[in-house]
């Protein structure tokens, strides 16, 4: 309880400050990007303590070369799309679940999950909807904290978990601009 009493009403809550770091990964792996060609990594490492410090208020990011640098904006730039794609999946999953019968006018077909009633369709697309959204938001977490781990540079399993994690990301996209 004392926490709670404790803490300033102006700090947003955890998950925000992982949304946020989140968003900012794309355009600042770009400017990291940019701070690698014009052989500046000591903007690109403040940059990085600045964002850091947002998310966990507090940010040890450890002396970069030009190559990590060029690196880590690499690697930040598509964890920062597949972030922008999950908040997008996130805000589709919010539009098209629990408000279906508000987004979908049309008739509702035998196929159609919940069918063929309407409110059972409803229901339906609701129901796993919810525990997308909370999957999307923890799946965002752990997105913003890999970064921050992969910055800090504390435990040696982060830089090839962040490296997987990249390559899964390219080659979904590249499927997926494949199958529209």
């Amino acid at each position: 309880m004392t926490h709670t009493l404790t803490r300033p009403i102006t700090a947003p809550p955890r998950w925000h400050r992982s949304l946020v770091y989140d968003v900012l990964l794309v355009p600042v792996g770009v400017l990291t990007l940019a701070d690698a060609v014009l052989g500046e990594p000591e903007t690109a490492a403040r940059r990085w303590r600045r964002l850091g410090e947002y998310r966990v208020g507090r940010s040890e990011v450890r002396p970069m070369t030009t190559a990590r640098t060029f690196g880590y904006g690499l690697l930040s730039a598509v964890l920062g799309l597949a972030s922008l794609f999950v908040l997008f999946l996130t805000v589709l999953a919010v539009i098209r679940g629990p408000f279906w019968g508000f987004v979908e006018h049309g008739a509702v077909e035998p196929g159609t999950w919940g069918g063929p009633s309407r409110a059972g369709a409803w229901l339906a697309h609701g129901l796993i909807a919810l525990p997308c959204i909370v999957a999307f938001v923890f799946v965002l977490r752990g997105i913003a904290a890999l970064h921050t781990l992969l910055l800090q540079g504390t435990r040696s399993w982060v830089l090839p978990a962040t490296i997987v994690l990249a390559a899964g990301t390219c080659a979904f996209f590249r499927a997926w601009l494949q199958q529209v």
